[in-house]
């Protein structure tokens, strides 16, 4: 990726990224229960499909299939290609291109404006939510403001694609474990058992569009989905039914855990898997319990508002910590009021900061030329 010009140099954001430092105790930030209310799927190809035909649906295997072998048919495994965090920007916009009742007219300009403050990824605030106690690795995201609208994409840094590239065979297989367990646990219609022989192809998602308010801040977002829990197949264009859809997180997890690994999920994978459900309300994890040869022996059921319980990390303060950023981030775009003019927020490793700066290259726009002009009220 090449280096875009800077017209700025990088400032200090004014926020307190370790806020929970300070022994406060924080009150809950108002977040209004996330609503399901559109969904989009990615096909084999990786190419996105405006329908529900990557929905699964949640069927726990026969006792007597245990230990299932999470190495079967790793051999035959289609792996995801590498994708940036603006192109699963791209996949939200061509949902709402293809669902323009979300869009409202303004006039007398005939501009198009999206009845949301801001618009990203579930994995964009999840990782939002969790800096306060991030301190391992660096993390790039990049604004911009249409119509009205904040749009957030994440940055893949050359660090973060070296290390994807020269990750160990070791590291990728347990990496398609978690996806064999997925093909394990899922079906394609209620109270039918999965078809296992099937190549695992890692690059297929089915995709739900939620919305919801921080504080007042409208949040709309695309996240990837697991499983529906339901006996039933779901009418999806029935928007009553998204609106009570109970989604479940595929998880894997060492069936032994040693002491090292009990902290680590203390301290780190039990705020993401927290963050990453409440966003999309959803209340069961499944955890596959899986051996160091990849034989998973069972299957443990986790209560996610019970994973906060005791741990050395906040929910409260990390609402508290994403609501100052986005009115942060809000402040700053519309101070510049300019839907060309890309905000690249940096958060380090170990610092207490948080770092911006204004880029103005053509090479770091997040948002595609086709939804300008949607937006603009010329389609």
């Amino acid at each position: 990726m090449s280096q875009p010009r800077q017209n700025h140099t990088k400032q200090r954001v004014n926020i307190n990224r370790r806020l929970q430092k300070s022994g406060h105790r924080y009150a809950f930030p108002r977040f209004s229960i996330p609503e399901c209310f559109g969904f989009f799927s990615v096909n084999a190809q990786q190419e996105f499909e405006d329908n529900a035909n990557g929905a699964s649906y949640l069927c726990l295997p026969p006792v007597d299939s245990f230990p299932m072998d999470l190495k079967a048919g790793y051999e035959r495994v289609i792996r995801k290609k590498e994708q940036s965090g603006v192109k699963d920007l791209e996949n939200l916009l061509k949902y709402i291109y293809n669902h323009q009742q979300l869009l409202t007219l303004s006039e007398p300009s005939k501009s198009l404006s999206l009845r949301a403050d801001f618009v990203c990824c579930r994995g964009v605030l999840r990782m939002l939510l969790c800096m306060p106690y991030e301190t391992r690795d660096a993390f790039y995201v990049r604004a911009t403001r249409l119509n009205g609208t904040i749009y957030i994409a994440k940055v893949v840094t050359e660090k973060q694609r070296q290390e994807n590239l020269n990750s160990t065979e070791h590291a990728k297989a347990m990496c398609s474990w978690g996806f064999k367990f997925e093909q394990y646990m899922l079906s394609t219609a209620p109270n039918t058992l999965p078809d296992t022989s099937l190549p695992v192809n890692e690059g297929e998602e089915f995709s739900a569009m939620f919305r919801c308010s921080l504080n007042g801040i409208r949040l709309m977002y695309g996240a990837e989905m697991d499983g529906i829990i339901s006996k039933e197949p779901v009418n999806f264009n029935e928007p009553h039914e998204l609106r009570n859809l109970q989604f479940v997180e595929l998880k894997t997890g060492p069936f032994e855990p040693n002491d090292r690994q009990n902290r680590s999920f203390d301290y780190c994978k039990s705020r993401n898997w927290w963050s990453q459900s409440f966003l999309v309300g959803i209340n069961t994890i499944m955890v596959g319990l899986r051996d160091n040869d990849g034989l998973c022996h069972d299957i443990d059921k986790r209560d996610v508002s019970q994973l906060a319980r005791n741990k050395p990390w906040s929910p409260a303060a990390m609402f508290v910590f994403l609501e100052q950023l986005l009115q942060e981030i809000k402040k700053t775009l519309e101070s510049i009021d300019n839907p060309h003019i890309v905000v690249e927020y940096e958060f380090l490793p170990h610092s207490d900061s948080v770092f911006s700066r204004v880029l103005d290259s053509p090479d770091v726009q997040i948002i595609p030329d086709w939804y300008r002009t949607l937006m603009k009220g010329e389609t």
